[in-house]
């Protein structure tokens, strides 16, 4: 709505199609320019240069449609980096009364979280709370998420109800060497891995890459196909003709810590790179768009 609303200042004379439809296109370069240039980054670490590297434009003969792996495995990884505990602080980055929320009430009776201190709480409570390593899933989806069910035997089932290949299978496939004891991962214990582990499973237990948060065979999955998901897609916003000059120029200085300041109630102070612990910056420090190169 804030930013529906500056370009309705800007541009009194758009109708409600219109200003939605711009709305719209800011909004979604917006979150493709975090994804590529921030978030990616983490995840994938020094295999992000290799496998999704620098945008070259669109082309109309790569297929974007998402691959079974990276649905129904691969990008599941951030089930392990979720925690059990999450803090909520105040302005000062201080406790609040109410004290800290589960994820289970945060999922489940997110009407607490709401109407028990608000969003921005949590916001800055997560600022400053260090990742989790994604290699083992918490009780907190293990055990109180689906009742006598658990949410690493959902992913498990899924993969085999799609009829993935086996964990081994992908190593091959990304020309990885083939893991045959679980010294290959993380575990201690021999085992006949050539083809009894499920491509979740083992690619969750792998080491991360160097600087990343997956391992080496679910950055073989992601990398590339976010790389199709970008170079497949005509309405890229770094496509020729999407934007103009100006407009890019300005979209290209969002940033996730940006958008914390400008979609909180009362966020004033973020990280300068959201997706890393570090010193907190005041608002006013952290560039913004200068939305003036929208209005006609």
């Amino acid at each position: 709505m804030k930013l529906a609303s500056q370009l309705q200042q800007l541009n009194p004379h758009w109708d409600g199609d219109r200003l939605f439809m711009e709305t719209r296109k800011i909004v979604g370069a917006e979150i493709q320019a975090i994804t590529y240039r921030e978030f990616l980054p983490k995840i994938l670490g020094s295999t992000f240069a290799k496998t999704i590297g620098q945008y070259h434009g669109y082309d109309p003969n790569i297929d974007p449609t998402l691959v079974n792996e990276f649905n129904s495995a691969a990008f599941r990884f951030g089930h392990g980096m979720i925690q059990e505990i999450y803090p909520r602080l105040d302005q000062n980055f201080n406790n609040i009364s109410l004290g800290s929320f589960s994820f289970f009430e945060g999922t489940l009776h997110n009407d607490r979280l709401i109407f028990g201190g608000g969003i921005d709480p949590i916001l800055r409570g997560m600022m400053i709370l260090p990742v989790r390593r994604s290699q083992r899933l918490t009780t907190a989806v293990t055990e109180n998420l689906f009742g006598n069910t658990d949410l690493g035997t959902i992913n498990i089932q899924r993969g085999r109800d799609h009829g993935l290949p086996s964990y081994t299978r992908f190593r091959q496939f990304c020309g990885l060497s083939t893991a045959t004891t679980f010294d290959h991962v993380c575990f201690f214990y021999q085992f006949d891995l050539k083809y009894k582990v499920d491509l979740f499973v083992g690619g969750l237990l792998e080491d991360p890459v160097q600087e990343g948060f997956v391992g080496p065979t679910f950055a073989c999955i992601i990398g590339p196909q976010f790389q199709r998901t970008r170079d497949g897609d005509r309405f890229y916003y770094e496509n020729p003709g999407i934007f103009t000059h100006a407009q890019l120029k300005e979209i290209r200085k969002i940033s996730f810590s940006r958008l914390l300041c400008d979609n909180g109630d009362n966020i004033n102070h973020v990280p300068r790179e959201a997706f890393r612990i570090g010193e907190l910056t005041s608002c006013t420090q952290i560039p913004q768009m200068d939305l003036t190169k929208w209005k006609e």
